[in-house]
């Protein structure tokens, strides 16, 4: 006992009382006597004791009466009734009233002793058991909740395979109700493509023999009321059980009983891991890609400067200049399929300006609308100029691939609908694209033409996956855009239903910066008397740069390597006015050659010359003061400008070198 018991002794003889107290105060009992009930009711309410040994005839009140009074106030205390009556019906009614037990006048005193001993300690076996009860309730209650609010479906299963729990977990995930599935067969639920797995999982449970820990099942679900059933038939969950057994008393061996389980939604899950691995998968496509475009820009380069060369050998009414013109209209063409494959590639934003999209998305449309009349162009743009930092011929490259889908999407005429706005991202929209929150600039592609279906959509930006005819696209449209979008660190999403339209959605980070103002682009030719330096590692490059800049009237230095150019920047700097460097060469690559220059000379003019440039490069070369960028292909327009421009502005000729001859 973890405290001495306390006992009342109520007798309206004095010497009963003092007799039955000296017997129980040698057994260590706390004892108080009362001669009355009166008394006795006041000790009672003053006290806890555990015992009131209480004769039935007081003076002043009947023992029932007053044992119905001490009950009320205290329904856990333990009473002894003792009477000296030969006639046992008072006594009979104070057990029916809730006594313990009764003794006869006179008792012996070992008889006695031992009724307290047994009343003593059932109450302190009732009061454990209760402690235990209350114990257990409260353990249940928490199990129950923790059942109840737990995210994944709890069940059990009898013998033969039907529900007798389910949590309420099933009605979110499933949209069946709990009431409706039990005592149904588990197979109820299970999609019947899967049936013959979930038996095999289920038998393999009940023979003990483990192989598989779990497994992944697509059970039926007929919508949560925010969805139609069409639009939600299953779900992906993983599915793990334990056999309950029963042990036979006879010969000890286990019997099947049951089973419980668990069954968890995966969806979400594979969702995301369905999305790395197609980030993954583009990824490696985009290695490819660029690799790709990156030589064949260098080939185009080729016969872009014979071409170039041949042409200005050439008067104005040469007949061969028609094919000269008709060989720069296709490698035009094949300079848009290149740069397809680098938007694809994410290789990189070459010149990246603070651009309002606004006026890109305006300029882009309006250009569009000159050659599509059939097409219907509504525009709602946010009231203010919305700024990103952006390559603007890589942006309006893709706006342009969107605004040719969704012109084929409509072949009977129809509407396309543009529109801007300033949104705020939080990190739940940018967790799955892997951007970071904050505020973007949503642009909204939309068109009342065919749509698509589900599976359709899974693969828009695969790289050549097209639903077109062969003649009306090549499958890199939406493939670029993807590469380009991201690499702008945006998002671009599609929304489409068959025969309802498609829109697309692209976000991109907003610039707190100011707008360039872009200057028009010419095809007038420039000429100069100055030193270039050319540094590629392709001889055809060297070859049809030399032979064009020389034409142009420039003095022309070439280098093969990174090493090699340094070499020639030591030794015949001072006479150098521009270095047209490549980006890519093996060895030394076009950063560190830039960086080894600029240590030598650091004002000496550099422009960043590519086909390619791998994981954005060129755009941390031009952060780092480079002075221009030029594409390949370029036209010889395109390289008398840049050229010409880069060396006006620097001032020509410089003698910048640190003392490079002391």
């Amino acid at each position: 006992m973890w405290r001495t018991p306390k006992i009342l002794v109520v007798d309206d003889e004095i010497r009963i009382c003092e007799s039955l107290a000296y017997l129980l105060k040698s057994k260590d009992y706390d004892v108080t006597t009362a001669i009355c009930g009166r008394d006795a009711l006041a000790l009672v309410n003053e006290n806890a004791f555990d015992l009131v040994v209480l004769d039935v005839h007081l003076a002043d009140v009947f023992g029932i009466e007053l044992m119905e009074k001490i009950k009320a106030g205290n329904p856990d205390i333990s009473i002894i009734v003792i009477t000296g009556d030969a006639n046992l019906d008072s006594a009979l009614a104070a057990l029916r009233c809730g006594a313990y037990d009764y003794l006869r006048k006179p008792f012996e005193f070992e008889e006695f002793l031992k009724t307290v001993e047994n009343a003593i300690n059932q109450k302190a076996l009732k009061q454990e058991k209760d402690k235990i009860n209350h114990e257990l309730y409260r353990s249940e209650e928490k199990y129950r909740y923790l059942v109840q609010n737990s995210p994944d479906i709890i069940y059990t299963l009898d013998a033969d395979g039907n529900f007798t729990f389910l949590s309420e977990a099933l009605e979110h995930l499933l949209g069946f109700t709990v009431d409706g599935l039990i005592g149904k067969h588990y197979s109820t639920i299970v999609c019947e493509e899967d049936r013959d797995k979930a038996q095999w999982f289920f038998d393999e449970r009940r023979s003990g023999d483990r192989v598989a820990s779990g497994i992944v099942l697509r059970l039926k679900a007929v919508g949560d009321g925010q969805q139609d059933e069409s639009a939600r038939r299953h779900l992906t969950v993983e599915l793990k059980s334990m056999g309950i057994y029963e042990e036979s008393t006879s010969n000890g061996e286990r019997r099947h009983v049951g089973t419980h389980g668990v069954i968890r939604d995966i969806s979400e899950r594979q969702r995301l891991h369905a999305q790395l691995q197609n980030a993954e998968r583009m990824e490696s496509l985009g290695t490819l890609a660029g690799g790709i475009a990156h030589d064949f820009n260098n080939l185009l380069m080729g016969i872009q400067g014979r071409s170039s060369l041949i042409s200005m050998d050439l008067e104005d009414a040469h007949p061969i200049l028609e094919h000269l013109h008709a060989i720069d209209e296709y490698i035009l063409s094949a300079t848009h399929l290149t740069k397809q494959l680098l938007g694809f590639a994410r290789g990189g934003k070459y010149e990246v300006k603070p651009t309002d999209i606004n006026e890109l998305v305006l300029k882009s449309a309006t250009m569009f609308g000159r050659t599509k009349k059939e097409i219907i162009i509504e525009t709602r743009f946010h009231d203010a100029d919305i700024v990103v930092e952006a390559d603007r011929r890589q942006i309006e490259q893709v706006l342009l691939n969107l605004y040719v889908n969704a012109w084929q999407a409509m072949p009977d005429g129809g509407t396309l609908r543009l529109a801007t706005k300033h949104v705020v991202l939080g990190p739940k929209a940018c967790k799955p694209h892997q951007v970071e929150p904050g505020r973007y600039a949503h642009v909204s592609v939309t068109d009342t033409g065919i749509g698509m279906d589900e599976k359709t959509l899974q693969h828009i930006y695969d790289p050549f996956f097209t639903t077109k005819e062969k003649s009306r696209g090549t499958g890199l449209g939406l493939a670029s855009a993807y590469g380009i979008v991201k690499n702008h660190a945006g998002i671009i999403h599609a929304e489409s239903k068959t025969d309802h339209g498609t829109t697309f959605n692209l976000y991109l980070p907003i610039s707190e910066k100011l707008v360039e103002k872009e200057v028009p682009s010419e095809k007038n030719i420039y000429n100069g008397t100055e030193t270039i330096l050319i540094v590629d590692d392709e001889d055809m490059i060297i070859e049809v740069g030399r032979a064009l800049l020389k034409r142009l009237g420039y003095q022309v230095i070439t280098a093969k390597s990174g090493e090699e150019a340094l070499e020639v920047v030591h030794r015949e700097g001072a006479s150098v006015d521009l270095v047209i460097l490549d980006m890519i060469m093996p060895g030394m690559d076009g950063g560190r050659t830039f960086d080894g220059i600029r240590e030598t000379c650091p004002e000496m003019p550099i422009m960043l010359a590519s086909g390619y440039a791998i994981d954005g490069q060129a755009e941390k070369i031009m952060s780092r003061g480079c002075n221009g960028f030029i594409q390949k292909p370029f036209s010889v327009s395109e390289l008398s400008q840049k050229v010409r421009q880069i060396l006006d502005a620097t001032g020509g000729r410089r003698q910048c070198f640190n003392d490079i001859e002391s």
